[in-house]
């Protein structure tokens, strides 16, 4: 990855389409007759399944079993009765197994008061092997294992919380600030501890009326434990963040931090605090086909569509439906796609946003070099990489792309640099 020093401090300030109204608690998404589990929840290795078809399991059950580094374990989200275990191609165009869990039987914790630990008496590999046993991954476009990423950080680095979303139409991260700022707050504190933060920052977007105050007020609910927070209101212009797997730092210094989102410290603190698994997602449903817009706490596992008709369906037809954020995301090819991990966001764009026109042919204006926030010429590696000389445009930093997709949005000629970008190096995987 590049040294800091040779970023540029290219911003893109767009329309955010965005849900604003959150209430004070997520709404709860159906639970679906069938879940559809996908042994790779993340961008790493598949997990290995250790339940066969006919197979009773229980809510939290491990069905899943890490099966090399970058492999997380996978629970089952729902009780029920392993029906098939099929393959399937994800957006990415790689193949995963996916356990087909029909609904059946009680739940072991939906709708019971949770258990909850001390977690100050626990020791540091304590903690770390609960985020390993309980499947905890870091949230979003690059999301990973986040205990070793923990394990492996540097201890006494500052901490910055991603409070805000910068991407348009999300909603996800904001919501869950609101909902649930005590959980984010403890969980915050567990990671702190494992990795002695020098300091810590969270990030709020400016845009937010109050939002300053009420989280600076939450902040003081918890008590003299919880160390000294800064909360900083910032911009939700794009990109505003850079990361790599296991490697995050903070914009516009040279001071190697740890990022975390929200709603992966919620998961932190409900896998160390309550023992629970990484069983749902936080997912924002937005976009101009979309009725209702909103966001929806859904189990993993759940079809997409399922999400959609809880938002009052289609309005029109979408011209793309698109997973995560209209940068960072893919697009998905049917409703059928099921929650993952690490699905912040469906989102069902009409022709009007996807502003969708015929490709040309490239005329080296050169906006996509001056809008690269890494400094790479992306007009240059395209051309090397459609004369297959992939070689050459490793060389010239095609690794150091963050898949942002600015180079993509500024292209007069509609060219989908970041895409074919990411496709290679998807392929090096």
């Amino acid at each position: 990855m590049k040294a800091l020093s040779t970023y540029s401090n290219m911003r893109l300030a767009l329309d955010e389409n965005r849900v604003m109204d959150h209430p004070a608690t997520i709404p709860n998404a159906y639970l679906p007759a069938t879940a559809h589990v996908l042994l790779r929840q993340h961008n790493g290795n598949p997990a290995c399944a250790v339940v066969s078809v006919g197979d009773e399991v229980r809510e939290g059950m491990v069905i899943g079993v890490p099966a090399e580094s970058g492999s997380t374990y996978v629970h089952s989200p729902i009780p029920g009765f392993v029906r098939a275990i099929v393959s399937v191609r994800l957006p990415d165009g790689a193949i995963c197994d996916s356990i087909e869990i029909a609904l059946k039987g009680s739940f072991d914790r939906l709708g019971k008061k949770p258990e909850k630990y001390l977690w100050t008496s626990m020791r540091r590999s304590d903690i770390l092997n609960t985020l390993v046993e309980k499947g905890v991954v870091t949230t979003g476009c690059i999301s990973v294992p986040f205990a070793p990423v923990l394990a492996g950080f540097p201890t006494g680095k500052p901490l910055f919380v991603q409070a805000l979303d910068s991407e348009p139409y999300l909603s996800t991260e904001r919501a869950i600030m609101e909902s649930r700022a005590k959980d984010v707050i403890e969980g915050l504190r567990i990671v702190s501890t494992v990795m002695q933060a020098s300091s810590i920052v969270i990030l709020v977007d400016s845009a937010l009326r109050g939002i300053q105050e009420r989280v600076a007020a939450t902040i003081a609910e918890a008590g003299s434990e919880a160390m000294t927070i800064e909360v900083r209101p910032q911009s939700a212009n794009f990109p505003n963040r850079y990361l790599e797997a296991g490697e995050f730092f903070l914009p516009g210094t040279d001071t190697e931090a740890l990022y975390v989102r929200p709603s992966t410290l919620v998961a932190v603190r409900d896998a160390v605090v309550e023992a629970k698994p990484f069983l749902e997602s936080y997912v924002t449903v937005a976009g101009g086909a979309v009725r209702n817009p909103g966001v929806l706490k859904a189990r993993i596992g759940t079809p997409i569509g399922n999400l959609i008709a809880e938002c009052g369906g289609f309005l029109e037809m979408p011209e793309r439906l698109v997973l995560g954020g209209p940068f960072t995301g893919v697009a998905a090819r049917d409703l059928s796609m099921p929650v993952t991990k690490s699905m912040s966001a469906i989102l069902a764009l009409t022709p009007m946003e996807t502003r969708g026109r015929k490709e040309r042919p490239c005329i080296r204006c050169g906006r996509c070099s001056e809008g690269c926030p890494v400094l790479l010429d992306p007009q240059s590696l395209w051309r090397l990489l459609v004369r297959s000389q992939t070689a050459k445009a490793l060389t010239q930093g095609l690794g150091d792309c963050i898949s942002c997709g600015i180079c993509s949005y500024v292209c007069p000629s509609r060219i989908e640099l970041s895409q074919f970008f990411s496709a290679y190096l998807g392929a090096r995987e």
